[in-house]
């Protein structure tokens, strides 16, 4: 997810952000007329695979949260994987921001968005560089 198409999937993002990231959001959609049409709720779907040979398989059962929510006319849903009903908010949250009318708050759900797509990549990097650190190069060990 290095580099994150940020203007193509905010929602999909929204289900790897930071619990600041998500707050920002719902702070962000707080001031419009948003009504819960589905509140949060729990359960749990099957997750389809496709295995090296482009066979389709049923690797098992994900717990995911989802909600639906309603703005002007507008329908929002959002699923999150995980019980995280602030994400699922914030996801549907997200998709009425984009679908709606207003710029303001569609740029600075993308400002949110790359804030924290940067801070993704910076993380990232610090794992792998962690990682590296940790390889052996076995043709330098003795015996060889």
């Amino acid at each position: 997810m290095d580099n994150f198409p940020v203007s193509q999937d905010i929602p999909a993002l929204i289900d790897v952000m930071d619990v600041a990231a998500v707050e920002r959001i719902l702070t962000l959609a707080a001031g419009e007329e948003i009504e819960i049409v589905r509140p949060p709720r729990s359960g749990l779907v099957m997750m389809r695979c496709t295995d090296a040979f482009g066979c389709d398989f049923h690797l098992g059962e994900v717990l995911v949260c989802e909600t639906e929510l309603s703005c002007r006319g507008r329908r929002g849903y959002g699923m999150v994987s995980g019980d995280r009903p602030r994400w699922a908010l914030a996801r549907a949250a997200a998709e009425l921001i984009l679908g709606g009318n207003d710029p303001h708050l569609q740029r600075a759900l993308r400002q949110i968005a790359e804030t924290e797509q940067e801070r993704l990549t910076r993380t990232r990097e610090q794992e792998r560089t962690l990682t590296a650190r940790t390889r052996v190069s076995f043709d330098l060990m003795a015996g060889k």
